[in-house]
């Protein structure tokens, strides 16, 4: 995989720069960027382009789950991923509905965050121990489809249209490797063995390109 580069957003100091030292010993992280509220995060996200944005939700200027589709949005490349305290099920919920491609408790291992913060890089979804996941289909897709992340939905709508790796990677921001990994959790995901079966599969679903 290409290295990532990864932004922080806690208000909390000492947790922030604890998990930056952790990460930054790790051979596929670029370089860590930090962020102590919702508005630093969208300054962020829009002047540097991370590739993922590990999010907590208690911020000084907002709850975090309200800044999960405008970092989306401002940059569909950039993948989330919520690092937290809560616990809450219904909040789990929201987070995902808004786009988010995780949620991991902060009680959670440091291994186990700095694997899920590479899971979410690499394009997949993950729920940390102690996490239930929710039901939260992708908005307007069709099985298997609608089990898919945000990001790999994006994939794959954008491959099953017969857009080239380079054109879907400039389209969504990211690099033609990691669309290839992407890619290839897609193909496991759905069951289809290449982009044509893909495409295939999606024709036969029903399943839209954003830009049809």
């Amino acid at each position: 995989m290409s290295q990532a580069r990864v932004l922080l957003v806690d208000d909390h100091p000492v947790f922030r720069r604890g998990l930056a030292a952790l990460l930054a010993g790790e051979e596929w992280v670029r370089d860590v960027l930090e962020a102590g509220d919702v508005a630093g995060a969208l300054q962020a996200v829009a002047t540097r382009r991370p590739d993922v944005v590990v999010l907590d939700l208690g911020l000084p200027d907002g709850n975090g789950v309200g800044a999960v589709r405008p970092i989306r949005l401002a940059h569909p490349g950039t993948a989330v991923l919520v690092l937290t305290m809560d616990e809450d099920d219904a909040q789990v919920r929201r987070v995902l509905a808004a786009g988010a491609s995780g949620y991991v408790l902060k009680q959670s291992e440091p291994e186990a965050v700095v694997a899920a913060v590479r899971t979410v890089v690499l394009g997949g979804s993950v729920l940390g121990p102690g996490v239930v996941r929710p039901a939260v289909p992708a908005p307007g897709a069709p099985p298997p489809f609608d089990a898919l992340t945000p990001r790999q939905l994006a994939v794959a709508r954008a491959v099953a249209a017969g857009r080239s790796t380079a054109r879907v990677g400039r389209e969504l921001g990211i690099a033609d490797k990691t669309v290839r990994n992407i890619l290839s959790s897609v193909l496991v995901a759905t069951g289809t063995s290449d982009r044509v079966a893909l495409a295939l599969l999606a024709r036969e679903r029903g399943l839209r390109d954003d830009d049809d």
